[in-house]
């Protein structure tokens, strides 16, 4: 994508920033960019960075210029043609459909992995079939099955982390623009990319301590176990089958089975990398607590630039939002809430379901408030967000309020 290195002074309404000079999360831009609509705009970019970079092909007719460099940012991993999707339907428009598209994708990996364990041909039409419903719903609007994905629960663990890495590959390709077409390959290879693991031993998958230098050589045996079997079931498109053979490659090189690194790792494996391991971490598992959503994405900002692309974990902190759908905050006035939906906008300033009022004390029927909308406690006073919650904090457990 051509960029254009530009200070802030120099900036005008009518340009298109794709890049700052400092990270997203420290500012309250969306990172896949955003025309300058005025003194506004201008304003919040003058007083928090130095220089910004511009598409002088995105900006407005009379701004267009000629210069032109080639990113090395967030922007550079996005399709030339990549489309900025909008939300279709509001998050409790689309929560009908989601629940009977959760359901259908989750029968059908529950389904496919029995197959796969029993040594019996897998259905992979009906699991495409599937997928495709689950990315429609996504496209509508991602934050109905991302509030299914942290709150209905699964059972074993092989099958739900099958389920919420295609919700989460999902939302992250929409995120990033790409094609539903590209999409559904990410959601389809999340969905499989554990099928080598159910022909290993149960006791080996659920040891509540660390694995023996021989017990793991036999846990990563399953990535090339899976493909084979995948390519033995049926025709599988190759960004799918690279996808699955590429997950647990790491940008730094550490990773396996072949060791690769950098660019020499397919986009999309890099991209389920992170979507595998932020599922892996905030999910019970036999020798490890889950985190929070919010100590997950610190952790991966964390890991950025050794074990995952930087551009790509910032985009996909961007994906959750830095506040997940589902974290338990409270607020400036003392009230606790639950994240219910991100406002894309202005990824600062989610939709909060208030849950207890500024005495810690549950209201009768929950309020809904719209961060972006309203900015003022009923004295005038800045209404943010002040502190993420553990769940349970004040006894309010998040899981409890399903919609």
């Amino acid at each position: 994508m051509p960029t254009l290195k530009i200070e802030v002074e120099d900036l005008a309404p009518g340009m298109y920033v794709t890049e700052l000079d400092r990270a997203w999360l420290d500012t309250p831009f969306p990172t896949q960019g955003f025309p300058i609509n005025g003194d506004k705009d201008l304003a919040e970019l003058r007083s928090l960075c130095k220089f910004v970079y511009i598409d002088p092909e995105r900006a407005a007719p009379a701004l267009k210029g000629t210069n032109r460099r080639k990113s090395a940012g967030p922007e550079a991993l996005m399709a030339e043609s990549a489309t900025v999707h909008t939300d279709a339907l509001a998050m409790e428009q689309e929560m009908a459909s989601a629940k009977e598209a959760h359901s259908k994708v989750t029968a059908a990996i529950q389904e496919y992995l029995e197959a796969a364990r029993l040594g019996k041909k897998v259905d992979l039409p009906s699991i495409e079939r599937s997928i495709a419903t689950l990315v429609s719903s996504i496209l509508r609007n991602p934050d109905a099955m991302m509030w299914l994905l942290r709150f209905k629960k699964h059972g074993d663990y092989l099958y739900s982390h099958a389920v919420n890495s295609s919700i989460l590959g999902a939302a992250f390709g929409r995120h990033l623009g790409l094609p539903k077409r590209d999409l559904e390959h990410l959601a389809l290879g999340a969905a499989l990319f554990d099928a080598g693991k159910t022909k290993l031993p149960k006791e080996l998958l659920e040891k509540p301590g660390r694995l023996t230098a021989e017990e793991f050589e036999l846990v990563k045996g399953h990535v090339q176990n899976g493909a084979q079997l995948l390519q033995k079931s049926g025709e599988l498109p190759g960004p799918v089958l690279e996808l699955i053979e590429a997950h647990h490659e790491r940008f730094n090189g550490s990773g396996y089975p072949h060791g690769l690194s950098g660019g020499k790792i397919p986009l999309f494996g890099r991209m389920i990398a992170i979507v595998d391991c932020y599922d892996a971490i905030t999910t019970d598992r036999p020798y490890a607590r889950a985190i929070s959503g919010h100590e997950a994405i610190r952790r991966l900002y964390d890991w950025r630039d050794s074990d995952f692309q930087d551009e790509l974990v910032e985009q996909f902190i961007q994906t959750l939002g830095v506040y997940p759908t589902g974290t338990l905050v409270e607020l400036s006035t003392g009230e606790v809430g639950i994240i219910i939906s991100q406002n894309r906008i202005r990824r600062l300033r989610p939709r909060v379901m208030v849950v207890l009022d500024t005495n810690k004390v549950s209201y009768d029927a929950a309020p809904i408030v719209d961060l972006l909308e309203e900015t003022k406690d009923k004295d005038g006073n800045p209404l943010d967000i002040v502190a993420t919650l553990e769940p349970g904090s004040y006894g309010v457990r998040p899981d409890e309020f399903y919609l």
